[in-house]
């Protein structure tokens, strides 16, 4: 039972497992989960929400904080026992090969709303994408604050992208194939994500319901890292990794959070194949078959940032 306990050495509550909470307190911690949420300022405290700094300026703390969630019985937990043995097996089948590229990569979101940069990010740097543009000092690199979208930078830290703002996003950066909801069958999302567990080359993130698989929240982007067969279950690589760890979920259920609505968009969320630009039959393998695919220009949501 989720409940919001005191933490050890702490006088601010923390979302976590305690013996004997009673329910009502996750409604009280659920009221955070969206990006939308907004916490109030208080008074005092303004200028240092806008990030104007002072001599007797205070860090702003807010009223509760929350340590992690805790994982729905339906999933796994990759650092579990049962997490590395589905893993273990999993890299003995040959459907783990590009999970060392997105892990020697792996991004923590910077925001709690930017799990579809961050996903993006990750995935640039696992194909060694040259972003052209200087990250800090002399480095190019991705993060995920700097993959700008038509959205403002406040639009962004609230809502986050839409499913058509991701594709013309990692349009702009990468060669993408976009595949939404029912639009792809249950057998072709098998098929794409054994493709992509094989290879180094091509990744797959997802635009799925946390609601749908049992988590708090909603809508949610994160990659794929691994697909183990016998128990038909996919590891996804949890961008949000200070609010869950990264999990197995069986391949049935992920293709069912495909296709709740999204309420800003009205349509159905999906997944997105990614590889390099530069090569589109990268190491002599092109994409799987784009039927179904989204083409950027189709939506008046989306936008197409230029590189520098």
């Amino acid at each position: 039972m989720i409940s919001l306990c005191n933490a050890s050495g702490s006088r601010l509550p923390t979302d976590k497992l305690c013996v004997g909470s009673a329910k009502h307190t996750s409604d009280i911690a659920a009221q955070y989960d969206n990006a939308v949420q907004v916490l109030p300022t208080p008074r005092g405290q303004q200028g240092v929400e806008a990030g104007l700094t002072g001599p007797s300026a205070e860090p702003y703390v807010p009223e509760k904080s929350f340590y992690r969630r805790e994982l729905p019985a339906n999933l796994v937990s990759f650092t579990s026992a049962a997490g590395r043995k589905l893993f273990k097996e999993s890299l003995n089948k040959g459907y783990a090969e590009g999970y060392f590229n997105l892990a020697g990569n792996f991004t923590v979101q910077s925001e709690p709303a930017y799990c579809g940069p961050s996903s993006l990010a990750m995935v640039l740097n696992a194909l060694e994408v040259d972003p052209g543009r200087t990250w800090k000092g002399v480095w190019r690199w991705y993060s995920d604050e700097l993959l700008k979208s038509c959205r403002t930078e406040s639009e962004l830290k609230a809502n986050g992208i839409t499913f058509d703002q991701f594709l013309c996003l990692a349009s702009s950066h990468a060669q993408v194939v976009a595949k939404r909801g029912a639009e792809a069958s249950r057998e072709e999302f098998l098929r794409d994500i054994k493709y992509v567990t094989q290879r180094v080359d091509v990744f797959m993130v997802l635009s799925f319901s946390r609601k749908h698989l049992g988590q708090t929240g909603d809508g949610h982007f994160s990659p794929i890292g691994a697909y183990h067969p016998e128990s038909n279950k996919a590891l996804v690589l949890d961008s949000a990794r200070y609010k869950y760890p990264s999990w197995f979920g069986d391949v049935d259920e992920l293709y069912d959070s495909l296709q709740p609505v999204d309420g800003e968009t009205g349509l159905p969320r999906g997944y997105f194949l990614i590889a390099h630009k530069d090569d589109p039959n990268i190491r002599g393998t092109s994409l799987p078959d784009s039927k179904g695919s989204d083409a950027c220009g189709r939506s008046s949501a989306c936008c197409l940032p230029k590189r520098h």
